[in-house]
């Protein structure tokens, strides 16, 4: 089953009843002799902080397999992932892309098929498990902000977002790899509504960012730039993950967002192929997916929701409220059309990567 936002809100959701009445983790099964290293890509900053509190420092307590994170934004992640098999030497284990982009990605993969080597995946929400990867996060593309620039009437929509004239201020959008974000919060800027962006008429969304392109003062490439760049950049509002909003926010910066008409991100862990650790990856994905501590902790450092349907448990009501995966939250969100990614992403990332550079 393709995982997409109709899937949360039809089907079992974080924080509902459902969840808080799951089944127990299964115990992971006996697996084959792990290496004594993982290397894991991350994006960096306090989203990896999570991650190595969470999930990797348990995983090598409860392993003794050494995680090491690479940062990395998403365009170096695949062109990196692309060399190291044109060249023979994998270095890295585990990657992070969306699980939209599994297919486009499937030739570097290791096939997973219906994930039976994955114990834990029976505890996992539906649509979890993917040929090619897994659903390791749910999160959004956000329209973030700075509280003191908007104090009585903060933007909550990307129409607001090109609208300098009422919301002035430094804006930053993404360059970290994947434009599609971008791309659709210019065509909802330009007034499409929802069920018409696919197919994205290119075209028309790069006129609109032709509007709003003297207005941005940062072009972001990884979490932790995305993060830092508010003081260090002085700016006033953003296209941010949702994930690295929360986690700023926690910092004690004065940030604020709004889903309204988001591009909802559903994070993918996805093995490489010839990778020179693949049981300790195989392992560490069915520990995450079987850790409803972590689920939980990494619930409370970043606001995205894992996979585990126990985590939700060990949650109070006031944190399952702020999880992305409320109903509330998910019917705000757009979801990415995956064919037509997989179709037109060599195209729409050649159109974007001319167009960033002119």
């Amino acid at each position: 089953m393709l995982v997409n936002r109709r899937t949360f809100l039809t089907s079992t959701t974080i924080g509902t009843a459902g969840l808080l009445a799951a089944p127990r983790v299964q115990a992971q099964a006996a697996a084959p002799a792990l290496e004594n290293t993982l290397v894991v890509r991350t994006t960096g900053g306090v989203f990896e902080q999570s991650l190595k509190r969470n999930f990797f420092d348990p995983f090598t307590k409860a392993t003794g397999v050494r995680v090491i994170p690479v940062a990395a934004s998403d365009a170096d992640m695949q062109a990196k992932a692309a060399a190291m098999q044109t060249a023979g030497r994998v270095e890295w284990d585990i990657i992070s892309p969306q699980m939209s982009e599994l297919a486009n990605l499937s030739h570097l993969l290791v096939d997973l098929g219906d994930c039976a080597s994955i114990p834990n995946m029976t505890t996992a929400l539906p649509g979890t498990c993917g040929r090619y990867g897994v659903l390791y996060l749910v999160g959004a593309q956000v329209l973030a902000y700075d509280t003191r620039a908007y104090k009585d009437r903060p933007p909550q929509t990307w129409m607001d977002f090109w609208n300098v004239k009422d919301f002035p201020g430094r804006r930053a959008l993404s360059n970290s790899g994947g434009p599609f974000a971008t791309i659709v919060s210019a065509l909802v800027a330009d007034g499409v509504t929802r069920d018409k962006l696919f197919p994205l008429d290119l075209d028309r969304a790069f006129r609109k960012l032709d509007e709003i392109r003297p207005h941005i003062a940062t072009w972001w490439r990884t979490g932790s730039q995305s993060s830092s760049m508010w003081e260090s950049d002085d700016i006033a509002m953003a296209l941010m993950w949702s994930g690295q909003a929360y986690a700023t926010k926690k910092t004690g910066f004065p940030l604020a967002w709004s889903y309204e008409d988001t591009l909802a991100n559903f994070g993918a862990w996805a093995i490489l192929k010839n990778c020179p650790h693949p049981n300790a990856a195989r392992a560490f994905i069915n520990f995450y997916l079987g850790s409803a501590e972590g689920g939980a902790g990494f619930a409370r450092d970043v606001g995205y929701a894992t996979p585990n349907t126990a985590a939700a448990a060990l949650m109070t009501p006031a944190e399952r409220s702020e999880l992305i995966t409320t109903p509330e939250i998910m019917a705000k969100l757009i979801d990415m059309d995956p064919a037509w990614v997989q179709q037109n992403r060599a195209r729409t990332l050649e159109r974007w990567k001319e167009w960033i550079s002119a």
